[in-house]
């Protein structure tokens, strides 16, 4: 009589079977863990880069039209205003700046009664509708024969509507305020063909909120509060600084004089939104991001 054998496995290869089990289901749960990891990590870094390339491309934009006008002698003779080199440079310091920010451009095609300085529509640029804390800056030229009397003219705006050239074009007729000491009839200076430019007084400056460090912008014409425009940003210390910005003179100099400023180096520091793990699992790190950029100023006298 033959006797049947049950096969089956042992406590043994089960315990074995099961330690095999879960050291492979913990080797895949750890490359899991690492792949989402990183992936959160390139994401992070990907957004802190994103953060400083449109801060710098922000600041470049807005720094890029600065420049200077002069009141020659003739100038001051002919339009009653004192001599003077004007800079667009209202403020400098390491962490912020404020400066006259370009926010539209075109060509002078009539005055009018108001006054009104009229625009041709054709040709006018513009980011926005002119405010009444903007100021209007005409080129004027008294003698043509002559360029050593012409000069911008800074006009403050009170209102702006639509208009006709005298020619019968559409046109942006701005009315406009002559500031003391310069004469009204300055605007009688003003001929077909003059360039005009929109502007409004700008501030860019690094600022702490809500536990982050940000660039942020803000009209110092309407008095509006810093809004954030690229961040987070390194917390500015002795050795580093989230922004910074570097006024150089002509010959490459540190210099806090705005008449003396040829050109702005802007320092961007970004940081990951959140720490993020690398190839230490266990310690999470904040990863840094730097870009530098040079910004030549419009117009700028010779030293």
């Amino acid at each position: 009589m033959r006797v049947s054998r049950a096969y089956g496995f042992t406590l043994v290869e089960l315990m074995v079977a099961l330690g095999l089990g879960l050291l492979v289901a913990g080797l895949v749960h750890r490359q899991l863990l690492l792949g989402r990891r990183h992936a959160r990590a390139q994401l992070e870094r990907l957004a802190m880069q994103d953060n400083v390339r449109v801060a710098d491309l922000a600041l470049a934009g807005e720094l890029g039209p600065i420049g200077y006008d002069e009141i020659t002698p003739a100038a001051s003779a002919a339009l009653g205003i004192p001599e003077e080199r004007r800079a667009d440079l209202l403020s400098l310091q390491p962490g912020a700046i404020v400066y006259l920010a370009a926010r539209g451009a075109g060509y002078v095609c009539g005055t009018a009664a108001g006054p009104a300085v009229l625009v041709a529509e054709a040709a006018w640029s513009s980011l926005r509708a002119p405010r009444d804390t903007d100021s209007l800056l005409v080129f004027v030229e008294s003698d043509p024969a002559t360029a050593a009397d012409d000069a911008w003219i800074h006009l403050g705006v009170i209102s702006a509507a639509g208009g006709s050239c005298p020619a019968g074009e559409a046109a942006l007729a701005i009315r406009v305020g002559v500031p003391a000491p310069l004469s009204p009839a300055a605007l009688d200076r003003i001929t077909v063909g003059s360039p005009v430019r929109l502007a409004e007084v700008m501030q860019a400056r690094y600022y702490a909120s809500g536990g982050k460090s940000w660039l942020g912008l803000r009209s110092v014409s309407t008095g509006e509060a810093i809004t954030p425009l690229a961040g987070p940003l390194a917390d500015s210390t002795a050795g580093v600084r989230g922004l910074t910005f570097r006024y150089l003179d002509g010959m490459d100099a540190q210099t806090l004089d705005p008449a003396s400023v040829r050109a702005i180096e802007v320092a961007v520091v970004g940081v990951t939104d959140e720490p993020i793990h690398d190839r230490d699992l266990l310690r999470p790190l904040v990863d840094s991001f730097a870009l530098t950029t040079r910004v030549a100023l419009r117009n700028g006298p010779r030293p």
